[in-house]
């Protein structure tokens, strides 16, 4: 209901001159939080359209629009992965269908180092540059079945069923591969992560956000004791 209320908020503004970044913020998150039905009955009302009735199909510029509002909402804008809104929603659903599968899940939380110091030193032209960078590593490493997301600044996060009892190890060895073979195509900046890790049990249960503070706390343990090095580039802790 919050999320019909603030897109009948931003109808308003809109006769009130309101900015339409307010006006498209406000139906971005209504596109995510509210019934699809009434987010896109609200779209159509904001813009002066005529709603179809439930037998016709959606405009097809409408039905564009709101998809596009949907995912603005849960976009980062530069490394085209889930934000952080986008990743709790989706990693939700994920834990809940392996959950119902009595599956395990890993929650793999990843740093990029040094990311201050290359900004300061090269302009955050050069940060952003590493960041997209590790983006484009994280989707080389994991699949499109897995839920991969950047929190914010330096922070990415990774969640994938567990397929395999080594697993972790697997998909570890696979990006630690793949950040040596990215640095050496490129002449500008290192690439190195800091990675910890944190296993869903289906008998145990947790949510996303338990698990991400978990791994977390064992990204940061890797970070300060330098624990369990597989290369110079990817660092590794787990947090059972």
């Amino acid at each position: 209901m919050d999320a019909i209320a603030n897109v009948s908020a931003a109808a308003q503004r809109a006769s009130t001159n309101a900015s339409s970044t307010e006006i498209a913020s406000q139906l971005s998150a209504a596109a995510i939080d509210a019934d699809a039905g009434i987010a896109k009955q609200m779209l159509a009302t904001l813009l002066g359209c005529q709603f179809p009735r439930s037998d016709e199909p959606f405009p097809s510029q409408l039905e564009h629009l709101f998809l596009t509002l949907r995912s603005m909402a849960l976009t980062d804008d530069l490394t085209n992965l889930y934000n952080r809104r986008g990743f709790l929603r989706v990693g939700t659903r994920l834990l809940s269908a392996v959950s119902r599968d009595n599956r395990g899940a890993l929650l793999f939380y990843i740093d990029v180092d040094d990311l201050k110091s290359i900004n300061d030193s090269a302009g955050h032209a050069a940060g952003d540059s590493l960041l997209i960078r590790a983006a484009q590593v994280l989707r080389a490493v994991f699949r499109d079945s897995d839920v991969i997301g950047r929190l914010g600044g330096d922070e990415f996060a990774a969640l994938a069923p567990a397929a395999e009892p080594n697993g972790s190890n697997l998909i570890l060895h696979r990006l630690q591969d793949a950040v040596a073979a990215d640095n050496r195509s490129r002449a500008e900046s290192t690439l190195s992560l800091s990675v910890g890790l944190a296993q869903f049990n289906p008998r145990k249960q947790s949510s996303i956000s338990d698990l991400l503070r978990k791994a977390d706390m064992a990204m940061y343990e890797n970070k300060v004791a330098r624990m369990l090095q597989l290369s110079p580039n990817v660092r590794s802790a787990s947090c059972g």
